[in-house]
């Protein structure tokens, strides 16, 4: 050990008297400080011109963190030209050693092969971080800049940098000990680290070497660190990537004093080349892999929500089945070639908590039913005529893609749109995760704990609303409709990708209790029947849930049923008047009450102290009244404010004529107490708490009102005690402002990047000179 670090300091103090290697010490420094205090001083202008816009209502930065948008950013920014900088330092390690002749006098001396090459990779190494550390302390003064900022993230990505820089170390000096040319090695180091960059992405079509491939690829194993996970799989990555390189060097100079065929060479970096391809798959292997989550709020590990769906499953196989459609969206991600990244990118967060899962790939071609689209946009073509054309340009493979008819047989996909799909399978039973055309593409937690949810329990929440009286459909899709909210299959908030049953009844013998079912009544046109009111009045009286719409002009309808639970929707029209929109359309506050209904984002946010109102938007509502409610709590979800603008509208009102006056001879009236628009009855029956959501205004949930804005899916997930969606919100993180201004950013700016390096050069022009003058 001595030996070794007698060589290392050598090599240290080398560094010291090179040129070179001051030059790019002091490049790294400028071109980093100028990257991380840029960002900062770009950060507190932002700053100082939101509060002078905004003033308190700016929020800081909470959807960019300023751990990982200032600092991380920065960090992995410089990474990108951090490799730029390794070819000036490694280039000569080796060859200079035989160029001078000193290799031979190491050689002869009781110095092994072994002590000369781990004594330099110490020496370069240490040089190195010392780059890096300079790098730190820069790090070091930001943190004072951004209040409450997260020291263990920072602390991962430092570590990323030393992994990362070591493995750089090692790849130089093996490319330095095959060449006598510097220029040459320079070159080789940088050819050879960026194609440990892009190997990841050779031979991804090809079974078996993708794997091989794709676990000596670098690319994303620094970055994962940076983003505050750290993996046992990760650090043996760049161990044993680092110790591969270093142990071919030592071959390397090895078989420079021996007379041994080349095959005897060769089987020595074979031989360490599989024992490192094994020990990466063996890192690799799920249920094997620790993990270390330092962000604060945890947010590259499952939610715990998530987790608690997980942890219901009983350890039998979860098979998931990627059907791939050559002629349907998100093609490129179903390919063969994205295989490992759709298993590590979007699977592998899953598998660390419940490893027991079995994939499988299935590859076809084909159209929905009835659908010509294709067949106009190729005239003359047949199906798998363009099929070919589809393979050809993707580069894919023909002879894996089913037909059409093969695939029928497999499998009933005519519900789906045909685009990239997921099958499911749990102890026989089966549900669909779909993908979606927005840029996150995969399912997201919500999604795969609804799906779970469905393979896991006997029966699944269903609501079902009352139709034939021109009620709002949830299977339809226009203006007025809940077809988007409810089951929209291509949006990833829908209620059906979340886990839950929709139906429609339009008989009164079909309105019977059930704890797994809700009934909803949105909006009815025409009268209801006294049996079909009676058995709703049944179905209430036995203890169902049930969201209840009404609308102005319709009150009658409804009322018969409201009426029953002591509400009233009164006649008339709530109107507010301004000079922006129609008098019966207004935001609606939603009340604490209704914030409380369920986690969606608004509400969660709000609990937060991150905004201060959550709102609703209503076209059209009546005033709500509460006498006897036969034992209900009423408590308010939407109001509207009480002021003279405000009023109970029980004229004609025409809306898109001027703006209706208040006239007391027509019955209008104003209330000091804000105006009810919705409300939630509750009251315990048995051994459960019966839940009731009534709104005087049922286009808030249509698709035109943004599907209730602010209420998301609150009252579905109210009226089922919130067992769906299941919300996986993440704390609110605390780094969202600087404590720093943009003057104060400028000049540290100005220190770091110039003043720092400057005095840096003068000591470097001293220290030659003085060897120089020796």
């Amino acid at each position: 050990m001595k030996v070794i670090l007698n060589i290392a300091r050598a090599e240290l103090r080398y560094f010291f008297f090179s040129p070179i290697a001051w030059f790019v010490l002091i490049l790294f420094l400028m071109s980093s400080a100028g990257i991380i205090m840029g960002n900062l001083a770009s950060t507190a202008l932002e700053q100082e011109a939101m509060l002078e816009l905004r003033g308190d209502a700016f929020e800081g930065f909470l959807n960019a963190p300023l751990t990982r948008q200032v600092i991380g950013k920065s960090i992995v920014t410089i990474l990108m030209i951090f490799f730029l900088f390794i070819p000036l330092l490694t280039m000569g390690v080796i060859n200079r050693e035989y160029a001078g002749g000193t290799m031979r006098l190491l050689q002869s001396s009781p110095v092994t092969n072994r002590q000369i090459v781990l004594g330099k990779f110490l020496g370069v190494y240490s040089f190195v971080c010392m780059m890096i550390l300079l790098f730190v302390a820069v790090v070091a003064v930001l943190t004072f800049s951004v209040k409450n900022v997260e020291f263990l993230h920072i602390g991962a990505m430092i570590l990323g940098f030393f992994l990362l820089a070591a493995m750089y170390v090692a790849v130089g000096m093996f490319i330095s000990s095959l060449t006598s040319y510097p220029i040459v090695a320079g070159l080789g180091i940088f050819v050879v680290l960026t194609l440990f960059s892009a190997i990841g992405a050779l031979f991804q079509g090809t079974d078996y070497v993708r794997d091989v491939t794709y676990f000596l690829s670098s690319s994303g194993r620094a970055e994962t660190i940076l983003s505050g996970l750290i993996s046992t799989r990760d650090i043996l990555y760049f161990i044993s990537i680092t110790s591969f390189f270093i142990v071919c060097t030592i071959f390397r100079t090895k078989s420079t004093t021996e007379s041994k065929p080349w095959r005897v060479s060769a089987a020595r970096y074979l031989g360490a080349l599989t024992i490192t391809v094994l020990i990466l798959v063996g890192s690799s292997i799920h249920g094997y892999i620790g993990y270390l989550d330092v962000t604060r709020g945890k947010i590259n590990t499952l939610h715990p929500n998530t987790r608690e769906v997980f942890g219901k499953l009983d350890g039998s196989p979860l098979k998931i089945t990627l059907y791939t459609n050559l002629l349907g969206n998100n093609l490129y991600q179903g390919l063969p070639e994205m295989r490992n990244k759709y298993l590590w990118d979007f699977w592998a967060r899953y598998r660390r908590f419940y490893p027991n899962m079995e994939f499988d790939y299935v590859y076809y071609y084909d159209v929905r039913s009835g659908d010509s689209s294709v067949y106009k946009a190729y005239p003359g073509k047949t199906l798998e005529q363009i099929a070919e054309k589809y393979a050809e340009v993707n580069g894919a493979d023909m002879s894996i893609y089913k037909k059409p008819e093969e695939i029928r047989r497999m499998i009933d996909l005519e519900g789906e749109d045909k685009s990239l799909i997921m099958q499911v399978e749990y102890k026989g039973k089966k549900t669909f995760l779909r993908t979606y055309l927005d840029p996150e593409i995969f399912p997201s937690e919500r999604n795969i704990s609804g799906s779970l949810l469905r393979l896991m329990n006997d029966t699944t929440p269903t609501f079902k609303f009352l139709a034939g009286h021109f009620e709002r459909s949830p299977f339809k899709f226009g203006e007025r409709e809940y077809g988007n909210h409810t089951v929209n299959k291509m949006s990833r908030n829908a209620l059906i990708n979340l886990g839950l049953n929709f139906d429609t009844i339009t008989r009164a013998e079909s309105v019977k209790f059930d704890p797994n079912e809700v009934l909803v009544i949105s909006d009815p046109k025409t009268i209801l029947d006294n049996a079909l009111v009676d058995s709703v009045k049944r179905y209430v009286d036995q203890g169902g849930n049930a969201i209840l719409y009404t609308e102005p002009g319709k009150q009658f309808i409804m009322n018969p049923i409201l009426n029953h639970l002591g509400v009233n929707a009164e006649e008339g029209t709530i109107v507010q008047v301004n000079p922006h929109d129609l008098p019966h359309k207004f935001l609606g506050l939603i009340t604490k009450k209704g914030t409380d209904l369920a986690d969606e984002e608004p509400f969660f946010f709000y609990r937060n102290g991150v905004i201060k109102n959550c709102f609703t938007n209503i076209a059209g509502a009546s005033l709500l009244t509460c006498s006897d409610t036969s034992g209900f709590k009423a408590e308010q979800l939407t109001t509207l404010e009480s002021n003279t603008k405000t009023w109970v509208e029980r004229g004609v009102l025409v809306v898109d004529s001027a703006a209706p006056t208040f006239n007391t001879s027509e019955g209008d009236y104003r209330i000091e107490a804000p105006y009810t628009v919705g409300l939630q009855l509750t009251r315990k029956k048995d051994d459960r708490l019966q839940k009731i959501i009534i709104s005087s205004d049922a286009d808030l949930m249509s698709s035109v009102k943004s599907n209730g804005k602010d209420y998301g899916n609150a009252f579905y997930s109210f009226t089922i005690d919130n067992k769906f969606p299941v919300y996986h919100h993440f704390p609110v993180p605390t780094d969202i402002w600087l404590t720093i201004g943009k003057a104060p950013a400028k000049v540290l700016k100005w220190v770091l990047q110039y003043c720092i390096p400057a005095l840096l050069l003068v000591t470097g022009i001293i220290l030659l000179i003085r060897r120089k003058r020796k």
